[in-house]
């Protein structure tokens, strides 16, 4: 089985967790459906300004499967959460958290990007609908 590029540096398997991914695998257009095309755009635009980032790192060996879609059985499933939908995502980045929220904040129209969580160790952003287009939202989880 092979990974499947969906941008310059991010792979559908970085989205989607394990199990769903191997039972889908041949038919990769299925999972890629789950994922919302301005989430990974948005991703990618992060990845470009502050290089290397993890989301899911299952394919590598690692423990991360949950950052991206989230499944009813995701320990952190939500049935209001935006991961739930294919429209969020976690990431972790070398460089500090606070640092990438406060670019996101400055260049949120730019990215796509309509929600943040903020006081986490990690970076959160979503791409959801919002009553207000002309403000970022700001939740703490």
């Amino acid at each position: 089985m092979e990974r499947v590029k969906i941008s310059a540096n991010f792979f559908l398997d970085e989205y989607i967790p394990k199990d769903l991914y191997l039972k889908y695998a041949s038919k990769s257009w299925i999972l890629l459906g789950l994922i919302d095309s301005r989430l990974i755009q948005a991703d990618q635009m992060l990845r470009n300004v502050f290089g290397s980032v993890t989301i899911n790192s299952w394919w590598n060996g690692g423990d991360r499967q949950w950052s991206g879609l989230r499944l009813p059985a995701s320990p952190d499933y939500s049935l209001t959460s935006q991961h739930s939908y294919g429209r969020g995502s976690d990431k972790l980045f070398k460089h500090p958290a606070s640092e990438v929220r406060e670019y996101i904040k400055l260049y949120w129209k730019e990215l796509g990007i309509t929600c943040i969580e903020d006081n986490v160790s990690w970076i959160h952003s979503d791409v959801r609908a919002l009553q207000n287009p002309n403000e970022l939202l700001i939740v703490i989880p």
